[in-house]
């Protein structure tokens, strides 16, 4: 049987860079989308129905995350 692979799981995230201060110039978000400051990536961030938050699916990090909402004006 051939192996399966997660693309998820191919995307490293560097542990010791600081989160993004500023969603760079040239990106464009679209309606559902969030900038995740930890993967510096455009995400649509999915629901945990177990914790009841959503959550990033490169990283995991939490939209109730400071840097997250700071950056992308969530503040609830």
């Amino acid at each position: 049987m051939a192996k399966e692979y997660n693309l998820f799981s191919l995307v490293t995230r560097d542990k010791d860079k600081p989160p993004d201060e500023i969603i760079p110039e040239r990106v464009e978000l679209k309606a559902n989308q969030m900038w995740c400051p930890y993967c510096s990536t455009p995400v649509v961030f999915v629901k945990d129905k177990k914790l009841g938050v959503k959550r990033c699916p490169i990283c995991g990090i939490s939209d109730r995350d400071y840097h997250v909402k700071r950056l992308n004006s969530r503040w609830k």
